[in-house]
């Protein structure tokens, strides 16, 4: 799931629906060959680097940089991948 407003609401503090107007819509990037998984959650404004991979379920905060492997809630680095998504032993 891709997010694009980091504070969404529906309404204004006095009620009033929000318009175009009040919405502050922010990108997502995922770069060439990345890979995300089932049910992952990447907030507004995140980058997901090249052939990175992000693991099924995670909850992403952070941009993650290019040939990357990251899960959890909140996604942490869990160490490198090559372009094939093999973990490369550091």
């Amino acid at each position: 799931m891709l997010t694009n407003d980091r504070i969404p609401r529906a309404i204004n503090p006095d009620g009033s629906l929000k318009s175009t107007k009040d919405w502050k819509i922010s990108s997502t990037l995922v770069k060439y060959g990345a890979s995300i998984g089932a049910n992952a959650t990447i907030l507004p404004g995140i980058t997901i680097g090249k052939f990175a991979m992000v693991g099924a379920g995670s909850v992403v905060t952070k941009d993650v940089p290019d040939y990357t492997l990251v899960f959890g809630n909140p996604a942490k680095i869990h160490g490198r991948v090559d372009a094939e998504g093999n973990k490369i032993d550091s």
